[in-house]
């Protein structure tokens, strides 16, 4: 529930001496996007709402319901973000095996009394210019947008349009509704405003390598990178949009191992623990009959995926 400031009140039933209503998920993400803007500015943290209802209002995607709130924290006050909605009673989602050799951009917390999960980001996957950078460019176009009443602060539509167009190219073959929406971005009418703007913001965020693709289907030219983008990331980006999804993250995790890891990713590729299974798949039973037919569908899962995941590696490794 919201006290009288606009914040959710945390208390239980039993303390305030009232029923506790069950929020739907668009409630959820309404008010969560209001509590967490009051945080922000309480703690002086400046921070951006990213993805999510902000998207539909900016015109970029057809409305739904979002199953999250993502967060983009100025990088210096990321753990401080953090530690403040852990002590608001939320809890922070447990890692996989691949996830942790994967490498983390972001925190994900949940709460047993909240629907939604709130993703707060480091940085942005696919904007390669550093952090710091890449968060002064998209905070000093920021704008707000009434959430449950209370201004919250998001990015532009330029920025929105790069971080949507950025997460669609990253989607997976299990998720085609990205691919309509980067579909959905390529028939939009711009003006030749807009078009140089999303050049120069994609200059300036390191952007313009990794969203190439994207730029030439709509006809708009960004040339070099402002910022100096190591081409390493690039061409790891395109190895891994072009491989999608599946094996290729095995084999990526496996690549960039120590010895004494590799075994442990070995183990946990062919046969997750089931803490693994429930964080990677949590609507999967807990009885043994479902966490086989479970782990056998990841192997098919990931036998058809090989062969992409391994083209995309090769292919991405004579461009060295």
């Amino acid at each position: 529930m919201l006290d009288g400031t606009g914040v959710v009140d945390d208390r239980s039933a039993e303390d305030t001496g009232s029923p506790v209503a069950e929020l739907s998920l668009a409630t959820a993400v309404e008010l969560g996007h209001a509590w967490l803007q009051a945080l922000f500015d309480r703690a002086g943290i400046r921070a951006l709402f990213i993805k999510g209802p902000a998207l539909h209002r900016h015109g970029l995607r057809p409305h739904r319901t979002s199953g999250d709130i993502d967060v983009l924290v100025d990088p210096a006050a990321f753990d401080e973000l953090c530690d403040a909605v852990i002590g608001a009673g939320w809890r922070e989602r447990g890692s996989t095996v691949l996830g942790r050799h994967m490498g983390k951009h972001s925190r994900t917390f949940l709460h047993d009394r909240w629907p939604c999960d709130i993703d707060v980001h480091r940085f942005y996957p696919g904007m390669l210019a550093l952090p710091e950078v890449t968060f002064e460019h998209l905070w000093s176009r920021r704008t707000l947008m009434d959430f449950a009443h209370r201004d919250c602060v998001v990015p532009d539509r330029t920025g929105s349009f790069l971080i949507l167009a950025l997460h669609s190219m990253r989607g997976t073959d299990r998720q085609p509704r990205h691919e309509e929406e980067l579909a959905n971005l390529l028939r939009l009418e711009l003006t030749p405003t807009e078009r140089q703007d999303i050049s120069d913001l994609a200059r300036l965020t390191g952007s313009a390598e990794t969203l190439a693709p994207v730029l030439s289907a709509l006809g708009i030219s960004a040339g070099d990178d402002a910022s100096a983008v190591d081409p390493a990331q690039v061409r790891a980006w395109r190895e891994r949009v072009d491989a999608r999804s599946g094996a290729y993250f095995w084999i990526s995790a496996f690549r960039r191992a120590s010895i004494r890891e590799r075994s442990q990713i070995v183990r946990a590729a062919v046969w997750p623990s089931a803490a693994d299974l429930r964080l990677a798949l949590p609507h999967v039973g807990t009885d043994l009959r479902s966490m086989t037919l479970a782990r056998a569908a990841r192997w098919g899962r990931g036998i058809r995926s090989l062969p992409r995941a391994v083209r995309a590696i090769r292919a991405h490794r004579r461009d060295r």
